[in-house]
Order: structure tokens, then C-alpha cells, then sequence
């Protein structure tokens, strides 16, 4: 196994800081990030990206492994250099009910959590710079600092 195919709510802040924090750890493996519901999600993974469930949190592996919820989270930290031997303990009988009970627990309350940590998604942010979208702004440089710099370099 060598690359993770993480499918994502981009419409939720603490869903894409989770994204950016994955992306800032050494890793083992390859993440791959995939807004669920998109129209590359519904591409490559037609049964899992349905904007229906954009909710679940679902990773695939390269060799075709599917993990969903808190499986899924587990399986994002496996790939982390850091949080390997962290995800192996999480993932024995003893610890995961816990961690399917926490994972389901900040899962329900993330948009919640989100708002509360002003946590901005991805959505949100294109959606704030999309009126701005066009032709680059021109800076008005008045005449009278062009002729000073012109005098001062001359």
C-alpha cells in the first residue's frame, strides 16, 4: 500500500483543517484528498462519493481497502510517521469502541465545532473570493508619486 484516497467534506471547517493537518505530518503513505460529493469523487468512486452521504468520512487504499468512520480515521493516522503506533492501539478490540464512540461524538458536533473554533471550510472560503473573480486589480498610482520617483532615481 502506498497512497490513501481520503474523501472529505470540503463544506465543513473542522473536516479541511483536519485535511491540512494531514497534509503538514511525515507520512508513510500518500494522502490523496477528494471533496465527497464532487464531481471527481463521484468519478473515481461512483458506490462511495454520493452527496448524500457526504457526512461519512471514507478512505480507500490503492489496494482497494475501504474504511469508513472511525476506521477511516484510524487508517489516516496509520499513514502518519507519528501517529502509527497511536492507530495500532486504537484499532485493537479493547480501544475501538472508544474511538468509534469519539470519532461519532465529533462527527455529529463538527459544524458545531467549526463555528465555534472559526474554523473556515473550503466551500466557505471560495465561496467569499468568487464575487472577486475576473480581471486582476490594477493599482492607481497617483502622478505626482510617479514624477517624485522619477526625480529621486534621475
Amino acid at each position: 500500500m502506498r497512497r490513501l484516497f481520503v474523501l472529505y467534506d470540503d463544506r465543513c471547517g473542522l473536516c479541511t483543517w483536519a485535511r491540512r493537518w494531514l497534509m503538514r505530518q511525515p507520512a508513510f503513505l500518500e494522502f490523496v484528498f477528494i471533496p465527497k460529493g464532487s464531481d471527481w469523487a463521484l468519478r473515481i468512486f461512483p458506490d462511495l462519493a454520493s452527496p448524500e452521504a457526504v457526512d461519512d468520512l471514507v478512505v480507500v487504499s490503492d489496494v482497494g481497502g475501504v474504511y469508513r468512520e472511525a476506521q477511516a480515521w484510524i487508517m489516516c493516522l496509520y499513514a502518519l510517521e507519528e501517529y502509527r503506533e497511536w492507530s495500532l492501539r486504537l484499532a485493537q478490540p479493547l480501544f475501538l469502541p472508544l474511538a468509534r464512540q469519539t470519532f461519532a461524538l465529533i462527527s455529529t458536533g463538527r459544524q458545531r465545532l467549526s463555528a465555534w473554533l472559526e474554523l473556515a471550510s473550503d466551500a466557505e472560503i471560495a465561496n467569499t473570493l468568487r464575487p472577486f473573480q475576473g480581471a486582476a486589480c490594477e493599482i492607481q498610482v497617483p502622478e505626482a508619486v510617479l514624477a517624485s520617483s522619477e526625480h529621486s532615481s534621475g
